[in-house]
């Protein structure tokens, strides 16, 4: 006996190898499928089942495979640095039962690394995703095996793209990537069954593993021996893929969102229903100045959602900070109501019900929380988490840092060492007879490494703190956040000057051989002239003199601070011995963590920043605090996880100078 039925499946994965290795092409073959029966689970029906990939080229969809599928990190699909390279084009095989391709990585500078590691075998592992589009379903008394379980053989299935791994996929389990719910998709699947009437309940394969997954009243059932559906060409391939770029195009030309996001979309392969997903958050993520905002308190997700998100977003801040933040048009309908009711509208926005719901439960739909077997939205946790980003940033923005008048900023391009050179002056120029030739010089160079490290905590609100409407408590603790991220440059960027850092030379940074350590004493017009002595001797890498004026003297505040201020005085001298000859030439850096309670307080001199001396850096793109957020794990709520990306070094000792001052 035969039947079918029409199911959802999400993408699959499977394990497979790296083979050999072409160092001059960049390439190397994988085996990606043996189609060997491994061991699956659903947890809507609580039952194992095997499952069998049938390996021969009327089995399997290969032209998307075959057209250059994408080679991924680890099934990530995000970002276009997700992409570590190509399958290459007409590579793919079928050979005694067996797929193989030919992958071509990437030569942009953050993939080295791993090309590296897959030369040395220290990468070893690939990881197939694939769509099933038909199963024949084979009774467990039907097997010719004699096999335990229900046997779902995939007689029509497309592999999608090759990933490398860490470790290999448990041929027990499906793969799945950490992706966003709108990149989790359900594709159709045909199941045939073969042989024997099997029970009502028997596993449905590869469902969604979710104990709160739709009933299976709602799976539509096609007619008894309905014709299998046929593999498209490789003509409908492009012309589906045309359709697709194009409306992506169109999507975020239509909305103003640039081609960033719109070619990422298109890298990734994003359907254009995960892409329309992806085009509402970034609309909900950004606030151009001049939108015009209209307001649709009852209607589902679309347009309108950012312009509501905004609008709840600024009341949540006015609340909170009212001195600060103005009720605006467009937010005073929102302005005084507290964060459950927000939570209710979002949740009634959403198309619930919410008329006999206890608070608790509500709490958990404006949360994202599953309940009911409903979703939500996912406009209360976006409006937290701008919420949260404007008032990180706010804070972080609002926290006095000096560093600035004495050191150099640059960006990076990622978290490697970064080399910093010191350059000796140029040779001399020397008379060049008529006739004569030109000779060559050369420059010396010294070098000094660093690099930039992560730093970040999570923040978590819980469903409590929602309903009891403790808004003041969360905004303290942003605040805070934000605060501790500037706070944090200063402690690197002031550590440098009081932690006395060995440099590249192996000689700590103030040191009697640089020339930039002076006998302790206080800020005197004789300690002053002394430090400028120092730095008028400094000489570069050949031993020349160079041209090194002190900008900045840095004190901690206190008797340093009185004593640079009396030299630096305005004064009317009565004669020639009363001339203040530091009146007014330098600029003065207070900082509290110069205070030193341990004995006398030292007293620094720094060049101009543009000499480079001291050098802070962030990640390029990523300046300054970032914020994501997700529905908690760890807090039952919404969890919001801050991060930086910083680091400093000192450069060149000839543009610094400390006195250990005296008590």
């Amino acid at each position: 006996m035969e039947n079918e039925e029409i199911l959802d499946l999400p993408v699959i994965g499977r394990a497979g190898t790296m083979q050999s290795v072409d160092d001059a092409s960049r390439t190397f073959e994988v085996l990606w499928t043996t189609g060997a029966q491994v061991r699956r689970y659903s947890w809507a029906r609580d039952e194992e089942f095997d499952e069998e990939l049938v390996v021969s080229p009327n089995a399997m969809r290969l032209d998307r495979l075959n057209a250059g599928a994408p080679f991924l990190n680890s099934h990530a699909s995000h970002r276009l640095t997700d992409i570590l390279g190509v399958v290459e084009n007409g590579s793919i095989r079928i050979e005694n039962g067996q797929g193989f391709a030919r992958i071509r990585l990437s030569e942009r500078d953050e993939v080295e690394p791993i090309w590296r590691d897959i030369k040395a075998g220290i990468i070893r592992n690939v990881s197939v995703g694939y769509r099933v589009h038909r199963f024949e379903r084979v009774a467990k008394a039907d097997r010719t095996d004699g096999g335990p379980r229900a046997l779902y053989r995939a007689v029509d299935w497309e592999p999608l793209e090759i990933s490398a791994v860490a470790i290999g996929a448990d041929p027990g389990a499906g793969m799945r990537s950490e992706a966003r719910q709108s990149d989790a998709r359900q594709f159709p699947c045909a199941i045939t069954t073969k042989g024997r009437n099997m029970p009502e309940d028997t596993i449905a394969a590869g469902a969604d593993e979710t104990r709160n997954a739709p009933a299976p009243a709602q799976t539509p059932a096609i007619p008894q021996a309905a014709p299998a559906v046929p593999a498209p060409d490789a003509e409908s391939i492009r012309a589906e893929e045309r359709s697709r770029v194009s409306t992506i195009m169109t999507l975020c030309a239509r909305h103003d969102l640039g081609s960033d996001l719109a070619n990422d979309l298109i890298a990734r392969g994003v359907s254009i229903d995960a892409a329309r997903e992806a085009v509402l958050d970034a609309l909900g993520d950004a606030n151009p100045l001049g939108r015009t905002i209209e307001l649709a308190p009852a209607q589902a997700r679309g347009t309108g959602d950012a312009a509501y998100r905004d609008a709840v977003a600024d009341a949540i801040m006015h609340r909170a900070a009212p001195s600060q933040h103005a009720v605006s048009p467009q937010s005073r309908e929102f302005a005084f109501r507290s964060l459950m009711d927000l939570a209710r509208h979002a949740v009634e926005r959403a198309g619930v019900n919410t008329s006999a719901m206890p608070d608790m439960e509500i709490a958990g739909f404006a949360m994202g929380m599953r309940s009911a077997g409903y979703h939500s939205t996912g406009d209360f946790p976006a409006i937290l988490g701008s919420v949260v980003n404007r008032t990180l940033r706010a804070a972080y923005d609002a926290t006095p840092r000096t560093f600035g008048a004495w050191s150099t900023r640059v960006t990076v391009r990622d978290f490697r060492p970064v080399d910093r050179l010191q350059i000796g002056n140029a040779p001399d120029l020397v008379k060049v007879p008529e006739g004569g030739e030109f000779t060559y010089g050369t420059a010396t160079e010294g070098k000094e490494s660093y690099a930039i490290a992560t730093y970040g905590r999570i923040i978590g609100f819980s469903r409590q703190m929602l309903i009891n409407d403790d808004l003041r408590a969360f905004d303290r603790v942003v605040q805070s956040f934000g605060a501790s991220a500037a706070n944090l440059e200063s402690d690197i960027l002031y550590s440098i000057l009081l932690s006395n850092p060995a440099m590249g030379d192996g000689t700590a940074l103030f040191h009697a051989n640089h020339g930039n350590l002076g006998t302790a004493a206080a800020i005197t017009e004789e300690s002053l002239t002394a430090m400028l002595r120092a730095f008028a001797v400094q000489k570069d890498l050949d031993g020349r003199a160079i041209t090194v004026l002190p900008r900045n003297i840095i004190v901690p505040p206190g008797k340093r601070m009185v004593e640079i201020h009396k030299q630096l005085a305005a004064t009317t001298p009565g004669s020639t011995a009363e001339v203040n000859p530091y009146s007014n030439r330098f600029s003065v850096v207070e900082e509290i963590r110069l205070v030193n309670t341990a004995g006398p307080d030292p007293w620094f001199a720094a060049t101009d920043p543009a000499f480079g001396a001291v050098e802070y850096a962030y990640l390029a793109g990523q300046e300054g605090l970032y914020t994501e957020h997700r529905v908690g794990f760890e807090v039952d709520g919404i969890e919001f996880k801050a991060r930086h990306d910083f680091g400093a070094k000192a450069i060149d000792w000839r543009g610094l100078y400390k006195n250990p001052g005296i008590a």
